[in-house]
């Protein structure tokens, strides 16, 4: 799943940026959609700063965004990080006490503030002290109309200001002139438009799943009430389960919570990881869920003859190996939201250690790289068959899973 938005830089006069004003959009065609400004706002925010890092969209830079005032007098902005979102108060905003308080305990909270699209109004006077930015639109202001609002208000001199919509050299020139600290236009940039990969409602759930089941002490009332969430997740782990647990009885399981506590952390903690693949894979090529399914049980058949200790390890690791792939995201930045252990980190993000060498004579396999695949199997005390009989067995295994 994409999200989109559009990036405008704000700069100061030397062309350096101070930031971004972030623009909701909906596909790549840059112009406003048709929803409601609040809408907007929400969805900006979830899908900008909530589902990524928004330093991937703006670096350490301030990111500039439309509040509507109703979304400034509920709290909305309390969830986010408060280092770098300038709120933008929209012209529309009724300067009331309500709103007022609202913008006071922004400040304290240690957020920035601008008023988007100023007009100059006695009532917004008594904000000034509160307010960091002040965005004055060239389109609706002449240069000498806003240069008489910046001498005025030289008794807040912490408020910067920012011209808007400046679209030509002369008008960047003039608006130098009468006290402008920043400017933003067509003059510099238009809008750019960029599509970001975020997680879809599917994958969230995975990735919630494993971070419950990697704790220590597994509350098995909170992981009951995550498989509950999804009918097709709670019917593969009964089907998991009974298929496991044919050997042991000839009554099936049929309750979630018997099904979670039957299976164990282990296979739980191996069961949900190889969910949340499938979940991820859903509408993306197959064939890259199926080389997560085999390098997972390869990688851990090589562990087993290797390094035993690791072999949960290996099998996480082979199966997490593609992620940067399929999430079309680094590796750097998936991990920090999985719950992995230093081994399986340092093979995934550096190749190195025991599973970094696995993964290593895994690739090889795959890529034909026979003369280094040669090279590390007489490391390891291996040989040609051995290596091609895990392979095998790998796929066969993959098969038997996804075939039931």
């Amino acid at each position: 799943m994409h999200c989109f938005v559009a990036r405008q830089a704000i700069l100061d006069g030397r062309g350096n940026p101070l930031g971004y004003e972030l623009l909701f959009r909906t596909s790549l065609e840059n112009r406003f959609p048709d929803v409601e400004a609040e809408l907007a706002t929400r969805r900006l925010m979830a899908e900008q700063f909530l589902s990524q890092k928004v330093e991937d969209l703006v670096g350490q830079s301030l990111c500039f965004v439309n509040f509507p005032d109703s979304l400034i007098r509920e709290g909305m902005s309390d969830t986010f990080n408060q280092q770098q979102l300038v709120l933008e108060i929209l012209e529309d905003a009724t300067p009331d006490q309500a709103l007022l308080e609202s913008v006071k305990l922004l400040k304290k909270a240690g957020f920035k503030t601008a008023l988007d699209d100023h007009i100059p109004n006695k009532e917004w006077e008594k904000f000034f002290p509160f307010i960091d930015f002040i965005k004055l639109d060239l389109r609706q202001m002449s240069v000498a109309e806003c240069g008489h609002f910046i001498k005025h208000c030289q008794s807040h001199p912490h408020i910067r200001f920012i011209a808007e919509k400046v679209e030509t050299q002369q008008e960047f020139i003039d608006a130098q002139t009468v006290g402008f600290d920043f400017f933003q236009g067509y003059y510099f940039q238009q809008p750019q438009v960029i599509s970001r990969r975020i997680l879809t409602t599917d994958e969230m759930t995975g990735f919630e799943l494993l971070s419950a089941i990697s704790k220590e002490e597994v509350d098995y009332d909170k992981l009951t009430e995550l498989f509950s969430r999804d009918l097709s997740l709670s019917y593969y782990l009964l089907r998991y389960v009974n298929s496991l647990h044919m050997g042991y009885r000839q009554q099936s399981i049929d309750n979630l919570r018997n099904a979670i506590v039957f299976l164990g952390h282990q296979q739980l903690k191996r069961f949900t990881a190889m969910m949340m693949i499938a979940y991820i894979s859903k509408n993306k090529n197959v064939e890259l869920y199926r080389l997560s399914m085999i390098r997972a049980k390869w990688c851990e058949l090589l562990a087993e003859k290797m390094c035993p200790a690791l072999q949960e390890d290996a099998f996480i690791c082979g199966l997490f190996s593609l992620l940067d792939t399929l999430l079309e995201r680094p590796m750097a930045d998936i991990l920090p939201h999985l719950s992995v252990t230093e081994p399986v980190q340092l093979a995934l993000l550096e190749q190195k250690g025991q599973l970094g060498f696995l993964m290593g004579m895994i690739q090889d396999h795959e890529q034909a790289n026979w003369p280094m695949l040669q090279q590390r199997l007489v490391f390891a005390n291996l040989n040609e068959q051995d290596s091609s009989q895990y392979y095998e067995e790998a796929i066969l295994w993959s098969k038997q899973l996804t075939e039931k």
